[in-house]
């Protein structure tokens, strides 16, 4: 059954030419998901043929792989032979567009089976954290996907899982001697970063608010994003070694540059100051459901602990920070 069950897919999967599949197309792929699930070793015997099958074809069945890792199945079936076909088609396709020539018909299938291919790729490198870091690190092949992100979604969406980072965070409110430990998951920029962490703590601290739960379902990748704005409730700063004062956070900026101290990241909550900017929801942008972001307090510091790390970051016992930092000397 199972051979049957692949057979008769691969068949199809030979035979299509792009656009909407046909009745004997989707019963095959029905047949192979109850074979998958039946036998879940049959996922690696059908992506070892991937580099096989016409770009349309790959795609599909990319695709359907994706699936069923995002349903329990093990990524290490399917997620080196999905990324190695994707890192074969994206170099080609970048070549057209870096020419400033028309595609060839190669290159315009690639394209056009590439969207299938991503989905695929973000799937199963959700689950695949050292080869994010190894991917992260690859010079020439984050060039190659800024350039092409504007051209194609699906080279947005793979940038944008391996810019994402979760760290913990050690979040102080000087005004109130509080202090907090904080986990991120999955956030490229600030701005996403602030938005979460007013969600987490809403009313808690002063000058807080009640979280506008349209603009945080957005963040967090519950819904949709569409057109909104967010403003921040405090003045997000962090030490620098370099610099006597806190420096402000710059929100378009990567979570990586906020400062660590004793291995962890620092986030100053100051008072706010008048005209502080805005951001929009395009920061939350372009959303992975794979990979959602999310911000959780993990634990509150106790009073002595976060007098500890006051002082241990230039606050002595009884100072607060003002709207134009502190002078940590």
């Amino acid at each position: 059954m199972n051979d049957a069950a692949l057979t008769d897919l691969l068949a199809s999967c030979r035979a299509y030419a792009g656009g909407r599949v046909g009745t004997r197309f989707n019963s095959a792929a029905q047949a192979f998901y109850a074979s998958a699930k039946a036998q879940p070793k049959i996922a690696a015997r059908a992506a070892r043929e991937l580099s096989r099958l016409p770009p349309p074809g790959a795609a599909v069945l990319a695709n359907m792989l994706g699936t069923i890792v995002e349903k329990g199945g093990a990524v290490e079936r399917s997620g080196p032979a999905v990324w190695e076909l994707y890192l074969a088609w994206l170099p080609q396709i970048h070549r057209g567009f870096a020419g400033r020539k028309e595609l060839s018909p190669r290159q315009r299938q690639l394209l056009d089976a590439f969207q299938l291919l991503s989905q695929s790729a973000v799937s199963h490198l959700s689950l695949m954290p050292e080869q994010r870091k190894l991917a992260a690190g690859d010079k020439a092949l984050m060039a190659q996907l800024a350039e092409l992100q504007d051209y194609t979604p699906g080279a947005a969406w793979v940038r944008q899982v391996l810019l994402s980072r979760s760290d913990a965070l050690l979040a102080l409110h000087p005004p109130s001697r509080q202090g907090f430990r904080l986990r991120y998951e999955n956030i490229v920029n600030c701005f996403h970063l602030f938005t979460l962490i007013q969600a987490v703590f809403g009313e808690r601290l002063p000058g807080g608010r009640a979280p506008n739960r349209f603009i945080v379902d957005m963040a967090r990748c519950v819904t949709v994003a569409e057109e909104g704005n967010d403003e921040p409730w405090w003045r997000y700063q962090t030490v620098r070694p370099d610099e006597q004062d806190l420096v402000d956070i710059s929100g378009e900026a990567s979570v990586e540059t906020i400062s660590r101290v004793d291995g962890w990241q620092v986030i100053l909550l100051s008072p706010s100051v008048e005209g502080a900017a805005f951001w929009d929801t395009s920061f939350f942008t372009p959303q992975l459901f794979a990979m959602p972001a999310n911000v959780v307090l993990e634990e509150v510091l106790t009073t002595q602990e976060a007098a500890e790390w006051l002082a241990r970051i230039g606050f002595p016992v009884g100072e607060a920070t003002g709207a134009q930092g502190a002078d940590r000397s």
